[in-house]
């Protein structure tokens, strides 16, 4: 009969679409559903049924059989050009801020203490925008956790701004001074993505967000304390020309909300000349690190979750046409 082996074909199409330990059930099933048909007469109804299994998903989501070296590259390229788009978001952030002061020193006279807080919202909303980049971006390439993902994303960062660093500032003494806090920053946040991986990796992907968001935020404050102390002195007692040059380390958790906003937000401290001193110190790297945390953050969490399951493991489908 031609058409019963007809759909036998299109049976053993279906068969060959599905995993290894599956075929046999299911085959025993489809040869059991094609012979009633058969013995009926239905010829129509048991091409239709073989028909729909041949050209029906399997249910399991095929694996990615692309090349090992096509994605590393999808990983390791994002990875590579990320910190220099961070770097970028900074410039643009800034070279808008001054473009809108200027705007706005025609209109009002207190447009120069917005251009802080304007450069932050700025940097903050470029981040954002990376962060959603990366996400997607992550999904593509190879699934990693663990320290592998945090020396991933932080070794091309700390590649990027000894670079930038070497090029804009070059001298030795000053890039000594720069050192340290940007160290500490590198570290802290390789520390803070291993966690954030490590709870993403379990599915606890809120707590992930909240850990990361609040642990880079404790290590970027405790960078610029420690970059703003190895370029100003602390202690209030240093005059020079009669003027304070010293900054009161009382008040020193305050230091980064001074660098994103130019004020302490009514707090005691720190004060307007210790703002000064702080901001005028301290300009890029406040900046640097909110450009580069969401992104970091969004990629490690995304790679630790791997991919997507499927809705259903190995769901077998129901025949198209059964025999009444």
């Amino acid at each position: 009969m031609v058409s019963r082996r007809v759909a036998a074909m299109l049976l053993a199409v279906a068969r060959r679409r599905w995993p290894i330990e599956l075929r046999a059930e299911l085959g025993r099933e489809w040869a059991a559903e094609l012979q009633v048909l058969a013995e009926r007469g239905q010829r129509v109804r048991m091409l239709r049924f073989a028909a729909s299994l041949a050209v029906r998903r399997s249910g399991v989501d095929a694996p990615d059989h692309a090349p090992i070296a096509r994605r590393l590259l999808r990983t390791t390229l994002p990875l590579l050009l990320a910190p220099s788009a961070c770097v970028g978001v900074v410039l643009v952030s800034l070279f808008a801020m001054n473009v809108v002061v200027e705007w706005l020193s025609w209109r009002v006279g207190w447009a120069f203490d917005l251009q802080l807080p304007i450069a932050t919202v700025l940097t903050l909303c470029g981040a954002v925008g990376l962060a959603v980049c990366a996400e997607r971006l992550a999904r593509g390439g190879a699934p990693a956790g663990g320290w592998r993902v945090s020396f991933g994303i932080v070794v091309p960062v700390a590649l990027t701004l000894a670079a930038a660093g070497r090029a804009v500032i070059g001298d030795a003494d000053a890039l000594a001074r720069v050192a340290p806090g940007l160290v500490l920053w590198l570290a802290g946040l390789a520390l803070v993505l291993r966690v954030t991986t490590r709870l993403a990796g379990r599915g606890r992907v809120r707590l992930a967000w909240c850990v990361g968001v609040l642990g880079a935020i404790v290590v970027a404050d405790l960078a610029t304390v420690v970059a703003v102390l190895s370029h100003v002195p602390a202690g209030t007692g240093t005059v020079v020309y009669g003027v304070p040059e010293g900054v009161d380390p009382t008040f020193a958790p305050l230091w980064l909300l001074a660098c994103y906003t130019d004020s302490a937000l009514g707090l005691p401290g720190p004060t307007e000349q210790e703002i000064f001193l702080i901001t005028d110190a301290v300009l890029l790297e406040p900046l640097l690190y909110l450009a580069c945390t969401p992104y970091a953050l969004a990629w490690a969490i995304r790679a630790a979750r791997g991919r997507p399951e499927p809705a259903a493991d190995h769901a077998v489908p129901e025949p198209v046409v059964r025999p009444s």
